[in-house]
């Protein structure tokens, strides 16, 4: 009994679902690829992976407020483009770095706004503000690809080595423990799961949560922002329809780590998780021989599955902890009336 209930407490904390089929899938793929589980192999994908870290951290602000960012992908792609593009035309790499967060910050504000202060729904406003920023992008390049710019201090922005990892991860764990720690140790983060859970009994409570919308949006935007910048630094080049659809796998890693879609559930290092999973799947894949359609199809499934397990496994442990609970009680009233 003491075991069942200690696997069931175990189970009930949200994503250890998918971080145990993460923990099985990079198993099978290291057993059965021998370049899979080696040093520059896994820097090579996690570092391609970085933007959408960066975003599917910022957008898990915007879900656990009960809202949706749509916009996120092709934001980061123009906030791509704007920078290199500055970086291109001689400007010092830290003013190239501050034009593509402002891109990003821009249009996380316009999103706020527009939802908060006009009462838009969130997901007709952020897809009309991706394919603002995509048309945007496609103006900027003209339909040809930015060659990149000479500037090493801008390439320096994800591709230099701190103790064997490049900047870029190292800019993507700083801001993922600076979130993770905002959502859940400050009031900011308190005010953020309240909205999501009920804006009514938040607003009653005394929380301003057309505010805490805004922010949740702003801050999305800026790491989109933020995002585009390191994934320029890395590639380089810009191209129109670049970062197209990062904004449905951020959405998908965010929910398989458990955050919550109707909102006031989920965390930073959850989804992250889940963005994790992709990118290694995607990378595993990749190493097999499979055919990039197929791992469409394969990652499709896997997001059903994922979510369908981590919601069942964890109604199950819910379930579990209920009824020992339960038996606890009885235990103790029986002790009483003996």
């Amino acid at each position: 009994m003491k075991n069942m209930a200690r696997f069931s407490r175990i189970l009930s904390i949200e994503g250890v679902a998918i971080l145990g089929a993460f923990v099985v899938m990079a198993t099978y793929f290291s057993l059965t690829s021998d370049s899979f589980f080696v040093a520059d192999s896994i820097r090579y994908y996690v570092n391609e992976a970085v933007p959408i870290f960066i975003i599917t951290a910022g957008l898990t602000f915007v879900i656990i407020a009960g809202g949706i960012d749509l916009s996120i992908g092709a934001v980061l792609g123009l906030s791509a483009g704007t920078s290199l593009t500055f970086s291109m035309w001689g400007w010092p790499a830290w003013v190239a770095l501050l034009v593509g967060v402002a891109t990003g910050l821009l249009f996380g504000t316009i999103n706020a706004v527009i939802i908060t202060f006009f009462k838009v729904n969130d997901f007709i406003v952020t897809l009309g503000t991706l394919n603002i920023a995509a048309g945007l992008l496609t103006v900027l390049t003209d339909h040809k690809q930015l060659t990149g710019t000479s500037d090493k201090k801008f390439l320096a922005i994800s591709e230099t080595r701190v103790f064997g990892v490049t900047t870029a991860i190292v800019i993507s764990v700083l801001v993922l423990v600076v979130l993770e720690f905002s959502l859940l140790k400050t009031s900011y983060g308190r005010r953020v799961y309240a909205t999501g859970i009920g804006k009514l009994p938040a607003f009653i409570s005394g929380i301003d949560v057309d505010m805490v919308k805004f922010q949740a949006y702003v801050i999305s935007g800026g790491l989109a922002g933020l995002g585009g910048v390191v994934l320029a630094a890395h590639l380089n080049s810009v191209q129109s329809g670049l970062a197209g659809g990062y904004e449905l796998t951020a959405i998908a890693g965010a929910v398989l780590g458990g955050v919550s879609l109707s909102g006031g559930r989920g965390s930073i290092w959850r989804a992250i998780i889940g963005a994790l999973f992709l990118a290694t799947l995607k990378q595993g894949l990749q190493l097999a021989g499979v055919d990039p359609l197929i791992y469409q199809i394969i990652t499709g499934l896997c997001i059903l599955i994922g979510v369908v397990l981590d919601k069942s496994v964890y109604g199950f442990a819910l379930r579990m902890t209920s009824k020992n609970l339960a038996k606890h009680d009885q235990v103790l009233q029986e002790g009483r009336s003996a």
